[in-house]
């Protein structure tokens, strides 16, 4: 069965990034790509699809352009369009019911960046009924970098004129400007809902556009070879509970013929060393981090034998867990930790927010029992 991949859109360089990472994936995986985009502003009194309203009509093209975008780069993939009214978060979270992957953009450290943005990624990470990755922005590439599209990339201002996008190439000078504050539009005037959060998944709501998606100018947009995919990819392993996980980074690096270093974090003096009566079990750091890693590799067999051409390397390194596996994501191309229900539900565990909030490469976080 084709994997489906859902990735969410607002607008933001972080969101463009993670739609260009998922669509690099979807390529790799032979996948459908699903961009969805939910406006949490638009009430029940709304229209359910885009209007004469100029501001609307360019976010409607804006989430159309990105699509074209990614189609540009990768050819051969299905790439569909949803929009949506409600909660943005819940709305990610129902639809990811139906998704293999779910790709959202992050921001990297910061109190502020917890307030903005990346609040909605943490919650629908926390969430989610499928695997989610989290995509940190990338610094400005060099300009012969960037571009997919030669000539002229369709803007809000001047969107393509297609079936899906009948309105015209400029917004009239005496309506508001198309960079105001945005305001919702949809793929079609059935892909939005006016009562319900929940986004029906598929690329369904885009039928009409993915005729247009599926036949990209050759003389408007280069294509782009799908990427290698990622080479080290580093997983958490806690134990016997970090095997979904591991299954999944093992998956990962059999398609894209990279290898996986499985990082367990230990203290050598850990918090309950306080226990009167309490005496350490072994003094010699290397000579429990061997024993600790043989143990663990016996746990993770049963999943390294479903994928033995995959290398996997067991390290057990002195120190916390989330230092332990930040030290090692430093090299890493990707990396994958299970995700334990937490108790207060919309949070990440201490070692998931870390790596979220810390680590240079793309996080994965998978559920687990």
């Amino acid at each position: 069965m084709t994997q489906q991949i859902l990735t969410g859109y607002d607008g933001s360089p972080r969101s463009r990034t993670a739609v260009r990472w998922a669509g690099a994936e979807a390529a790799r995986h032979g996948a459908e790509l699903t961009v969805l985009r939910v406006w949490p502003w638009l009430g029940p009194s709304e229209p359910d699809g885009p209007t004469t309203d100029p501001v609307r009509r360019a976010e409607h093209g804006d989430l159309e352009a990105v699509a074209r975008e990614v189609l540009a780069a990768h050819p051969d993939l299905t790439v569909a369009t949803q929009a949506a009214a409600g909660d943005t978060a819940d709305a990610l979270v129902d639809a990811s019911a139906e998704y293999d992957l779910l790709v959202l953009g992050s921001d990297g450290p910061g109190a502020l960046a917890d307030l903005l943005g990346g609040s909605v990624a943490l919650s629908v990470a926390a969430r989610a009924n499928c695997p989610v990755a989290l995509v940190r922005e990338q610094p400005d590439a060099p300009e012969d970098e960037l571009p997919l599209i030669q000539g002229e990339l369709p803007t809000p201002e001047n969107p393509l004129p297609t079936a899906t996008n009948p309105f015209p190439a400029t917004v009239p000078e005496d309506e508001p400007s198309a960079t105001a504050a945005p305001l919702p539009t949809a793929t079609n005037p059935s892909a939005a809902t006016a009562t319900a959060v929940a986004v029906a998944p598929g690329p369904s709501p885009a039928a009409a556009l993915e005729g247009e998606l599926s036949a990209p100018d050759p003389h408007s947009a280069t294509a782009v070879a799908p990427s290698p995919g990622p080479a080290e990819i580093v997983v958490g392993v806690a134990g016997e509970s970090s095997l979904p996980a591991v299954e999944f980074a093992l998956a990962e690096a059999a398609r894209s013929g990279g290898r996986v270093r499985a990082v367990h974090g230990w203290e050598l003096m850990p918090f309950w060393s306080a226990t009167p009566g309490w005496l350490p079990p072994d003094t010699d750091a290397d000579d429990q981090a061997s024993r600790i890693e043989a143990d663990l590799t016996r746990t993770l067999a049963p999943a390294h034998a479903a994928h033995p051409e995959v290398e996997l390397l067991v390290e057990a390194r002195l120190g916390d867990a989330a230092g332990g596996l930040l030290s090692a994501a430093e090299h890493a191309d990707l990396v994958v930790l299970g995700r334990r229900p937490h108790l207060l539900g919309h949070s990440l565990g201490p070692v998931a927010h870390a790596a979220v909030r810390n680590s240079p490469a793309p996080v994965i976080l998978v559920p687990q029992p």
